[in-house]
């Protein structure tokens, strides 16, 4: 069985009823506003690639559908309600009305719809470029191995993988749904990563001025992160 999130959207997003969406996810209460503006920016053109890739040819494109649900997530947690509509669409496999709904994209309405989205939605920007993803997890594995990394690139990516670190606390697979264990850890891999995340944006957002070593043992922390959760529980 994959885990599911369907959420409501309007004003506040309620998770399972119980928990609110945006008290966890990285909103500007948790990151600089212009890293969020950044990140957004770039999650709102790549998505709008991805969809218009996607409608102009379904059947050669449909790689990038998971990576288009995930970015529309991704945005819906930093507060763009509007992406609910885009998420809604690919759900219908409407396509070219998601292209049109992603148009309203970074607009701050608070728009009410049903979207529905799975893990390997959320981590399907780690994928490589050519699996349909955003190539960060062979970008940020390349980088810790150089010991460099472009200050800019490192904002975006933190940013980013602070809210997927964030939505997949709430998304653990049925092996780590096996007993409070196995519950423990995904919860506590889940948080590593979205702390790493966090100081790999705050470090990068210093542009020049970065740390190239801080920025190198934060990238290892976050890989460290992703490859425990891995072991233990990728199918």
């Amino acid at each position: 069985m994959t885990t599911t999130l369907r959420l409501p959207f309007g004003g506040t997003a309620l998770l399972a009823g119980l928990f609110f969406l945006a008290a966890s996810a990285a909103t500007p209460a948790d990151l600089a506003k212009e890293t969020v503006m950044k990140a957004t920016t770039a999650d709102i053109a790549a998505l709008q690639k991805y969809l218009d890739d996607i409608a102009s040819e379904p059947a050669k494109n449909k790689k990038y559908i998971a990576g288009a649900k995930g970015l529309a997530a991704i945005l819906i947690a930093r507060g763009d309600g509007s992406a609910g509509k885009v998420g809604l669409a690919l759900g219908k496999k409407d396509y070219k009305g998601a292209v049109v709904a992603a148009k309203g994209l970074g607009s701050g309405k608070a728009d009410k719809a049903t979207f529905e989205w799975e893990l390997d939605d959320i981590m399907a920007p780690f994928k490589l470029t050519r699996s349909g993803g955003l190539n960060m997890e062979k970008d940020l594995k390349d980088a810790a191995k150089a010991g460099k990394i472009d200050a800019a690139a490192a904002e975006i990516i933190g940013a980013r993988s602070a809210v997927i670190g964030d939505l997949t606390l709430k998304l653990p697979n049925d092996k780590a749904k096996t007993n409070p264990t196995t519950v423990a850890k995904w919860e506590k891999w889940s948080k590593e990563m979205s702390a790493a995340s966090r100081d790999l944006a705050e470090e990068g957002a210093k542009g020049a001025a970065a740390d190239q070593k801080k920025l190198t043992a934060t990238l290892k922390k976050l890989d460290a992160a992703c490859i425990n959760c891995h072991n233990e529980f990728r199918d």
